[in-house]
């Protein structure tokens, strides 16, 4: 007798279709997103809520489910609109166009299982009442249940408090499908035979194991769903008239780990990247609006997930098309992008070294000539776009500004990755760490130096859609695509264009990175050295007022307390003398340890500190040698007896501190040593490391056929030159700089030097411009005077042959006096002829007499030389010689009458056969007198280029004569400034 009998559905199927079908949690999400999108949401969120029974929530603001639909639809398994006559209407879409759905299999709902057990939902259509209903996911697991046993409890509700008022009873009806009810005697005693036989299988496979109808009872009792959870939701604030939410309770270990509160271990920091790999750039960032591309959709759809402390919530992950979108993938270094025909040839545009190379023509790759595309109607891939960017790895290739090769290293963790997008939605797990589709990192790992891509520093997506490329279609666990021929080509096509692209302008054997990698190189040498100097130069200077500020004031206790000693002092006896040392000798060290070295060019705020600084430093030394005299005349008088005695007190002095000095320097030392000892030897042991991890792979593709021999041998060759090259750019210099300390070189002082003197050339080669400026000026004004000295001479006789014109004599006075100026520069002018004279002491206290006559009797300034000096007399070009003296005195009448000096005084005169210049104004301060014949060295507030001394040196050095600052007493006539100029060939008395 033949029968016809129905399928009959276990619970498990449920199970099998849902939780188990979905990879891992973070595709869960993605797929409850892609039904917020089917449903025309434009905002979509997790948020996770980190208290003692952690919820998880999932809110959109699609357009919700009514009663009847929730009923008919979401409680219908394997429901979808692929089949479905009615389409959405206007209402439905809120103004958006219409989408393409994401959902085939009607059965997405289901990933909610993922997130943990327990659900509730909560749904509302626009001008419908609220929909509510809770489910157990773990009910579904149990093989022995009847699907058509289990009921899930649904109410309605039209305001906020009905819903926690109705929990209890949903509680309590979910309860049921473990426990029955006494209205259905026969569905409660099919329930209770199931779950007595799956507690009792489970006990009987691991005996320690508690019941699972009891696990699900205590977790359906104790759950917690409170309004807070729900207060994100649009909905429930009121500013959303539809939309869905799904509260989760009980959340699996993948959701917990994302929250502060967690207990840290091994994994943590995996799963929450994971996470954040797999839903950041969820809808495609790379859509260019402006641009004719295939497939490329910017779906109006947002997206994040929030953790909530409390009432704060931090973002976990965002909408990145802020931060990561086409313009930027466009400021890359490397750019390919285009689009791929039906045929798989690819047009397009391409950027290599920041410059694209085919503006307003195409750039094409063709397939290979032996790649046949299938075109059959259920193998063929169809036309999809391809967009995707990188930058040179080491900075030193890069011709990114530095800025932005530091932006592109941030974006490439955050953000890299080569992504696949469907319709604008993201398709898993393509782009993610651990998938490999295009076969990049297999190929890196193959030969690192000839594949050029990386997975993990590029920034790009190919753009499918399910309109165009019906044949790629994925795998019911959402882990990729099948692979079926269509994928197969797919891949194959992305794979040859990046190499093709890479092989013709980014790769290691391009043509134009070896036209552009020498100046790009050569360009980041210099800049880097610049960068160190400057590096340099600023730690010299910190080191430097960090020491100022700290010695200043300890400077300045001993100054006071030497005044002291020196006011108080007496030696009448031996023990006086001996006490005398000791306060000698610790003065004397304690002047050492404040010894400042190395003061940068430029102090700023502590210029005027570091000048007192210094002069007070200078007067410590004469203070301290005015004990030493006292000392010294001291021993004359006392005669002591036993002098040998104080002498070796000073040597065990003397001694002892620098033994304490030699070791705090040798342990400072030797800690560097160690640590660096450690370094090197563990920079050595990876470079010895590298080139086999490197090398090794030529060896095994050589016995698996993949390369000839000869081709091999190339490859290893040019991995090792890569390597040596690199290891000696490492450790060469590193061996320079120890060669040079060996032979007792000061590297710092070099260094120290070298930078403030590349400092001083930058700012001179500045100046010198702006005097060339005043020179060329100079040449001009000459030239013009000259030729109308002659108009304006007869121009004042006419007038006189006139009469007595009122104001003629002024004007005579002032054109002289601007002639004699003029002759002044003659030394500044390039022509003109130079001639050589007699020139006497007489002379040329005369001259600046006469010279500076009018600024002499308005500030009573006393400009007089000795008899001595007036005698001396040299065979010398004037235009040499004056501008010297004019110059000195000049600067000298400056700081007198700036510093109000009484009574000023200029004095020339001679000793030991050279000339000095005085002055009694306030001198030179110590800091300043190793810069004074530095070209543009000055101290004057206005009206002062800092050339005058400079030009003095250059004059007297074209004549074989020198100049110097007076330091020495004996040539110290005045106590203001002494300069002592060495003339060859004088003549004295």
């Amino acid at each position: 007798m033949i029968q016809t009998l129905a399928f009959r559905t276990q619970a498990r199927t449920v199970d099998h279709l849902g939780r188990e079908q979905i990879a891992d949690c973070p595709t869960a999400i993605t797929e409850l997103w892609k039904n917020a999108y089917d449903a025309y949401a434009r905002n979509v969120s997790l948020h996770l809520f980190d208290e003692p029974e952690p919820v998880a929530a999932v809110f959109d603001d699609g357009h919700g489910m009514s009663f009847e639909e929730f009923v008919n639809r979401w409680l219908v398994v394997g429901t979808t609109s692929k089949y479905d006559i009615n389409t959405q209407d206007d209402d439905d879409r809120d103004g958006l166009p219409k989408r393409t759905r994401q959902g085939q299999k009607g059965i997405g709902r289901l990933s909610s299982a993922n997130l943990g057990p327990l659900l509730l939902i909560v749904t509302k259509r626009k001008n419908a009442d609220f929909v509510a209903a809770l489910i157990d996911w773990r009910i579904f697991e149990n093989p022995y249940l009847v699907l058509s046993d289990i009921e899930v409890p649904v109410t309605g509700f039209t305001v906020h408090e009905e819903l926690f008022a109705s929990l209890p009873q949903l509680f309590q009806r979910l309860l049921e499908n473990i426990k029955g009810n006494g209205t259905d005697n026969d569905r409660s005693q099919r329930l209770k035979l199931a779950w007595e036989t799956y507690d009792r299988v489970i006990q009987e496979n691991n005996p320690s194991s508690p019941k699972p109808s009891e696990i699900i009872a205590s977790t359906i009792v104790n759950a917690r769903f409170d309004e807070h959870h729900l207060m994100p939701w649009s909905v429930w604030q009121g500013t959303s008239s539809h939309g869905s939410a799904l509260l989760v309770s009980d959340i699996n270990y993948d959701l917990r780990a994302q929250l502060p509160s967690v207990e840290p271990d091994g994994n943590i920091k995996k799963i929450r990247e994971a996470l954040i790999s797999t839903l950041s750039a969820f809808t495609d960032p790379y859509v260019d609006p402006e641009a004719i591309e295939h497939n490329a959709f910017a779906p109006e759809f947002s997206y994040e997930v929030r953790i909530w402390s409390g009432t704060v919530s931090n973002p976990v992950v965002e909408d990145e098309r802020a931060s990561m979108n086409r313009d930027v993938l466009e400021e890359a270094e490397h750019v390919l992008s285009g689009n791929i025909d039906a045929n798989g040839v690819f047009r397009g545009q391409i950027k290599a070294f920041g410059e694209w190379l085919f503006q307003g023509n195409d750039y094409v790759i063709y397939p290979p000539k032996d790649f046949k595309l299938p075109t059959g109607p259920t193998t063929f891939v169809g036309p999809f776009s391809l967009a995707v960017a990188t930058y040179e790895r080491s900075q030193r290739n890069t011709t990114l500004s530095e800025g932005d090769w530091a932006r592109f290293e941030k974006l490439a963790n955050e953000h890299g990755g080569f992504l696949l997008f469907r319709n604008g939605l993201r398709v898993l797990p393509y782009g993610r760490i651990d998938n490999d589709f295009f076969e990049i990192e297999t190929r890196r790992s193959i030969s690192a130096g000839r594949e050029f891509w990386n997975a993990r520093r590029m920034f790009g997506r190919v753009a499918i859609s399910r309109e165009q490329n019906p044949n790629l279609k994925d795998k019911a666990g959402r882990e990729g695509f099948i692979d079926n021929r269509s994928a197969k080509v797919l891949r194959a096509l992305v794979i040859h264009i990046l190499r093709a692209a890479a092989y013709q302008y980014f790769g290691q054997a391009s043509e134009l990175r070896n036209q552009v990698l020498p100046d790009v190189q050569a360009k980041y040498d210099k800049e880097k050295a610049d960068k160190e100097r400057q590096a340099l130069s600023a730690k010299n200077a910190s080191r430097f007022r960090s020491n100022l500020r700290k010695n200043f004031p300890v400077l300045n206790e001993i100054y006071i307390e030497t005044e002291n000693i020196l006011s108080e002092w007496e030696i009448k006896t031996e023990q006086d003398l001996a006490e005398a040392q000791s306060i000698i000798a610790k003065l004397s060290d304690s002047l050492s340890d404040l010894r400042l070295t190395g003061a940068p060019a430029k102090l700023g705020a502590l210029e005027d500190d570091y000048r007192a600084y210094r002069a007070m430093y200078v007067d410590m030394i004469e203070k301290i040698r005015t004990l030493e005299e006292k000392r010294a005349a001291a021993i004359e008088r006392i005669k002591p007896a036993k002098p040998e005695e104080i002498v070796q007190k000073q040597l065990n002095s003397h001694a002892s501190r620098l033994q304490a000095r030699l070791r705090a320097w040798r342990k400072a030392i030797e800690s560097i040593q160690n640590t660096e000892s450690a370094r090197v030897a563990a920079l050595f042991d990876a470079r010895n490391k590298e080139f086999h991890q490197d090398a090794m792979p030529f060896v095994e593709n050589v016995r698996l056929g993949r390369y000839g021999l000869d081709e091999a041998l190339d490859k290893m060759k040019a991995l090792y030159q890569t390597l040596d090259s690199e290891n000696e750019e490492t450790f060469q210099s590193y061996l320079y700089a120890l060669e040079i300390m060996s032979e007792n070189i000061n590297i710092e002082l070099i260094a120290r030097q070298g930078t403030a003197e590349n400092v001083t050339l930058r700012e001179d080669l500045n100046r010198l411009n702006q005097v060339a400026q005043l020179g060329i000026t100079v040449e001009i004004l000459g030239h013009e005077l000259a030729s109308n000295e002659r108009m304006i001479y007869e121009g004042i006789r006419q007038i006189r042959q006139a009469g007595q014109v009122a104001g003629t004599e002024l004007i005579v006075e002032g054109f002289e006096a601007l002639s004699q100026q003029l002759d002044f520069l003659s030394p500044l002018k390039v022509s003109g002829t130079k001639t050589r004279r007699l020139i006497t002491g007489k002379e040329i206290e005369e001259y600046l007499i006469k010279f500076f006559g009018s600024v002499i009797r308005n500030r009573a300034i006393t400009v007089h030389a000795s008899e001595s000096f007036r005698q001396f007399s040299l065979y010398e070009q004037p235009s040499r010689l004056y501008p010297v003296f004019v110059n000195l005195v000049n600067n000298s009448v400056y700081w007198m009458v700036n510093s109000h000096t009484s009574e000023p005084e200029v004095f020339l005169s001679v000793e030991e056969e050279r000339i000095i210049v005085s002055d009694n104004g306030p001198g030179i301060n110590p800091v300043d007198q190793e810069h004074l014949f530095k070209m543009f060295f000055t101290r004057k507030s206005s009206g002062g280029r800092g050339i005058g001394l400079y030009l003095c040196r250059a004059n007297l050095q074209a004549g074989g004569h020198s100049i110097a600052y007076a330091t020495e007493r004996k040539f110290r006539r005045l106590n203001g400034a002494n300069f002592v100029i060495d003339f060859k060939g004088a003549t004295f008395g």
